[in-house]
């Protein structure tokens, strides 16, 4: 999906990801990536991130242009596993639910698993920000939780995120997984291992008992030109780095 970024000096078009999945017509989902936006230096591009330095004039000028921003509520994302049913007040969490046209679903990443859910029928719909953190304490557990629906009516995307053999751990956070199959193995770093966290979320989304899941096997650390990763700024010496959103919401 390609949209125009009026007076983008990075680039003429902002580049969305839709997910691949058979969701209702009235349901909107959508991932930015880096492509267009206002941002320069590290956060070139579409950085919508206000709390990772970036100039916030810059960053309200990127929010704006994505589809149906007006609608979007930002969360103040803390690698909890809360989960916050829109409209509310109170925004620190890392997850949200909306079953309302007027309010969106909306969850920040740069290397983090974002997870977006909507049921069969077009009536709900949720954004989950699932780090290892999250994922620990099952914050997709508690999200799928929220629906009215039952779980198997439920369809989930798992977006782009740091894929197994580029996100390198010790192993006491390694332990923490070990109990999935296929979800660690083992690093050319000794003491180290490779953390699947795109295919831990699938299998907690199985275990929450949905069973349409979709993944967009796209990894934020090897595609620099089209995401923002922390991992990968981390490694390459800088502060820090801008975020890209996945959105959900109800027409």
């Amino acid at each position: 999906m390609t949209l125009s970024a009026a007076n983008s000096p990075i680039s003429s078009t902002l580049d969305l990801i839709t997910p691949a999945w058979s969701c209702p017509a009235n349901v909107v989902a959508y991932t930015t990536t880096r492509m267009g936006g206002t941002s320069i230096g590290d956060f070139a591009g579409l950085n919508v991130g206000a709390h990772v330095g970036d100039d916030l004039l810059l960053v309200k000028a990127n929010r704006s242009l994505i589809p149906h921003s007006e609608k979007i509520t930002w969360l103040e994302q803390v690698h909890s596993n809360r989960v916050v049913s829109l409209p509310s007040a109170d925004t620190t969490a890392d997850a949200s639910y909306s079953s309302s046209t007027s309010h969106f679903c909306a969850v920040m990443t740069a290397d983090c698993v974002p997870i977006l859910l909507c049921d069969e029928s077009g009536q709900e719909v949720a954004a989950v920000h699932a780090g290892w953190k999250g994922l620990d304490t099952n914050i997709i557990g508690s999200a799928v939780s929220h629906f009215g629906s039952d779980a198997k009516k439920l369809i989930a995307w798992v977006g782009p995120a740091i894929s197994g053999p580029c996100y390198e751990v010790d192993a006491q956070l390694a332990s923490k997984f070990r109990h999935i199959d296929g979800a660690i193995a083992n690093s050319s770093n000794r003491g180290k291992y490779l953390l699947d966290l795109p295919l831990v979320a699938q299998v907690q989304l199985q275990q929450a008992g949905v069973e349409s899941i979709t993944q967009s096997n796209l990894c934020t650390y090897t595609d620099e030109q089209r995401f923002y990763s922390h991992r990968r700024a981390t490694h390459q010496n800088k502060r820090t780095t801008g975020r890209i959103v996945s959105v959900i919401g109800l027409l």
